[in-house]
């Protein structure tokens, strides 16, 4: 009897390190969280072409999507908006191909998880710092004033005028908002959340990925060279 308890137990053990052995390989990964107008998706390109990494954006999504066998629509479809509880209950009744919120999140979860665990990635938005453990990734949130937004909305967006330009940052920037409150809980703009902020009105677009990758060096010395 002794004999196979202590065979469970190292059984059960080996499981545990197995378990340990697969979290470790899996190396940290770079999130970025950004106020619209703020040069955030820009950031986030030069960064993974810099570091040869990949981006997780909807072509990614839409392969590992299909590797998990989820309906990648549903997800690239709620991707970074808010809806209302009415309207998802609504649309669950009409739509059995619906994704709630419930589902939304269980999916994305999933499949920031499977990309984290094959690749180095650096992901922009989707709530991914609070679904990532703080172990696991960089957490960055880039920002600036919200005139310094307009005015850079204004000059790369190339919209017909800078109130269309402030119509814009203001309705982007409350779809963020609400999206991270309501499928987190959280609100977007506490830093406790983050290890760095970054401001491009002080720094390039250039200098913000050398500070993200000086930041990453600090954090996780043993990950980048």
């Amino acid at each position: 009897m002794d004999r196979l308890v202590n065979k469970a137990i190292e059984k059960s053990q080996s499981r545990r390190v197995a378990k340990l052995q697969i979290k470790s390989a899996w190396s940290p990964d770079i999130v970025i969280s950004r106020d619209p107008g703020s040069g955030g998706h820009i950031i986030a390109k030069k960064l993974a072409k810099k570091l040869n990494w990949q981006l997780f954006d909807k072509s990614l999504m839409k392969k590992l999507s299909e590797e998990l066998g989820i309906p990648e629509q549903g997800v690239i479809d709620v991707d970074e908006h808010s809806r209302s509880w009415v309207s998802d209950f609504v649309h669950s009744i009409i739509n059995p191909d619906y994704v709630s919120d419930v589902r939304y999140i269980t999916q994305l979860k999933k499949l920031l998880s499977h990309a984290a665990k094959k690749s180095d990635l650096v992901i922009l938005g989707h709530g991914a710092n609070y679904i990532l453990p703080p172990d696991k990734c960089l957490r960055i949130r880039v920002t600036a004033p919200f005139a310094t937004r307009v005015d850079n909305t204004y000059k790369y967006e190339k919209f017909k005028s800078r109130l269309e330009a402030f119509q814009w940052v203001e309705k982007v920037e409350k779809q963020y908002n609400l999206f991270i409150r309501q499928y987190f809980g959280k609100n977007p703009h506490n830093p406790w959340d983050y290890d760095l902020v970054i401001s491009t009105k002080d720094f390039t677009l250039d200098q913000s990925v050398d500070l993200i990758i000086q930041a990453f060096k600090i954090k996780f010395p043993k990950f980048l060279k």
